[in-house]
């Protein structure tokens, strides 16, 4: 008879199925390739479908449980308990004598999010923010004074705005560039501003480094730049910061399109929290937890 803690198959994916399988001995399905087994570790296998038994639904799990469900002896099972309890992946509860996952778990997959180039993983974002506004979705970074424009994801109408990707604009004049200067540290500002007065010869440099800190420190309060552009009159721009998993600002988030359509959709009350949203979902598909 079969157990009942088989380890679980996610639906579309199988990879659980499959690693247990593996470790129970049985033979992989086809996946394209031949597997060369004298370089698999059947170890590493079971150790990594042992800690998949751990569900939401199911979050303890006794030594037997675990043994059935990878379809080992107690004593295999207890080897591998032993293993991931040393390198900090496991905890017993001395009470119940069941084991749980620890939060060290979640550093595997946050450092492999963290690892991802925030242009790589935004373009889903972008998508969605597109869709739902109308407007041109772009992920803009800081880049010495200028901002620089290197995703976008535009909706399907003749012109929307001629912000292209590789675009570079003065920093201080542009949403994406205010609020990503909202959260540099002061000596940044600093650094930022003497930058501008000795190299900005497209549009004036604030007028004092005071001023320019006056706007970012509101910006930063707010948390977001709602716009209009400098370059093309009855064009608007929503940004918002997006953060690594460390927390700092790498890119921002912006919406860009006509005037007339974003008074259409609600103006700044109802276009900022749809950027921010967007925004905070693309911080956490990097590995942000704030």
């Amino acid at each position: 008879m079969q157990s009942k803690y088989r380890a679980r198959t996610p639906a579309g994916g199988g990879v659980v199925a499959r690693i247990a399988g593996r470790a129970a001995g049985a033979q992989p399905p086809a996946a394209g390739r031949k597997i060369d087994r004298r370089y698999v570790v059947p170890g590493l296998s079971r150790g990594l479908a042992l800690l998949q038994l751990f569900t939401r639904e199911e979050p303890q799990r006794g030594l037997s449980e675990l043994a059935a469900g990878l379809h080992i002896s107690r004593s295999a099972a207890y080897r591998l308990v032993y293993t991931l309890q040393m390198d900090g992946f496991l905890v017993r509860d001395a009470e119940t004598r069941q084991y749980h996952v620890t939060a060290n778990i979640l550093s595997l997959g946050f450092e492999y999010l963290g690892s991802q180039s925030v242009v790589e993983v935004a373009r889903p974002t972008l998508l969605a923010l597109s869709e739902r506004t109308r407007a041109a979705a772009h992920v803009a970074v800081l880049d010495g004074w200028h901002c620089v424009y290197l995703s976008r994801v535009a909706p399907p109408v003749s012109l929307v705005t001629n912000l292209q990707v590789g675009t570079r604009l003065p920093a201080h004049v542009t949403a994406s560039g205010r609020i990503l200067i909202a959260q540099l540290d002061g000596e940044s500002q600093e650094c930022l501003f003497e930058t501008l007065k000795r190299e900005c010869r497209i549009v004036a440099p604030p007028r004092s480094l005071a001023a320019m800190r006056k706007i970012a420190a509101a910006d930063r309060e707010h948390g977001y730049v709602y716009h209009g552009s400098a370059f093309d009159p009855g064009i608007m721009s929503v940004a918002a910061p997006v953060r690594n998993q460390n927390g700092a600002a790498i890119a921002a988030v912006t919406i860009v399109g006509p005037k007339a359509l974003f008074e259409k959709l609600g103006g700044e009350r109802a276009l900022s929290p749809l950027v921010l949203d967007a925004a905070k979902a693309l911080a956490q598909r990097l590995g942000y937890r704030g």
